[in-house]
């Protein structure tokens, strides 16, 4: 199936990716110009020859398109999201609360999950709310049905009043335990995830959900990326080391 014209698609070459949209006219790269009309015409996975260059052409991964988020806030990375929704245990039917929607990244990574549930995302500042929304349409090409956005500052309790049990909850705030009224709205048994970049928060969120929460976990994901060719094989100079502490809890009262 050919590429449509608004969507963004993936230019690989030698190495290289950009994320272009498709309603442009053309592309520059220093390894030259690319007619986007003709690109519009070919299907995933097919190439365009160019100076000898061959240049193929991808839809987006996930990993590939939080990556290139619109952004005014730090967004948490896709080596992160996926541990956390994994470790968090995130179901289509899970009802979620989110306070800190940032940029969105976390959001898109919850609705691709959540089908059945509802998901319910509060942000203080409307002009990163706004952001988010356009990520999210970005991705979605319009905003779920099932996501509630929230403009509202969450350590303030009487700002925030929702009529929801949650399966889950998830705070990316720089003071999570200011949030923890929210916790009235997390069913027994439920998951509590805290992402932040500061270990010291992370202790004090600890020592305040010690006596509602037990299976306390507190973790980090650090990755790194392998050259193997066939002159070499061993870790890339850089890496992908410390993002953010996850901490994640099970309420028992």
């Amino acid at each position: 199936m050919a590429f449509k014209k608004r969507e963004k698609i993936v230019i690989f070459c030698e190495g290289k990716k950009w994320i272009v949209r498709l309603d442009k006219e053309k592309f520059s790269t220093h390894l030259g110009e690319i007619n986007l009309k003709e690109v519009r015409k070919k299907e995933e996975g097919d190439c365009l020859v160019l100076k000898g260059r061959k240049f193929f052409f991808f839809k987006p991964t996930i990993d590939e398109f939080l990556r290139n988020l619109k952004r005014t806030t730090q967004i948490i990375y896709p080596k992160d999201l996926a541990f956390i929704t994994f470790y968090a245990d995130v179901k289509p039917t899970d009802n979620i609360i989110e306070a800190g929607t940032g940029s969105g990244s976390l959001l898109i990574a919850l609705l691709r999950i959540v089908k059945k549930g509802k998901v319910i995302s509060i942000e203080r500042r409307k002009d990163v709310l706004e952001i988010a929304k356009r990520n999210i349409k970005d991705y979605f090409s319009k905003l779920p049905k099932n996501l509630e956005l929230i403009e509202g500052n969450v350590y303030e309790e009487k700002e925030v009043k929702l009529r929801i049990k949650a399966d889950k909850i998830f705070l990316d705030l720089p003071e999570p335990w200011r949030a923890f009224h929210l916790l009235k709205y997390l069913r027994k048994g439920g998951i509590l995830t805290i992402y932040n970049p500061q270990i010291t928060q992370i202790k004090k969120s600890v020592i305040y959900l010690k006596r509602t929460f037990v299976d306390i976990k507190v973790f980090e994901i650090l990755k790194r990326e392998w050259m193997v060719d066939e002159e070499r094989t061993r870790p890339k100079d850089l890496m992908r080391a410390h993002t953010g502490f996850i901490l994640l809890g099970r309420k028992v009262s």
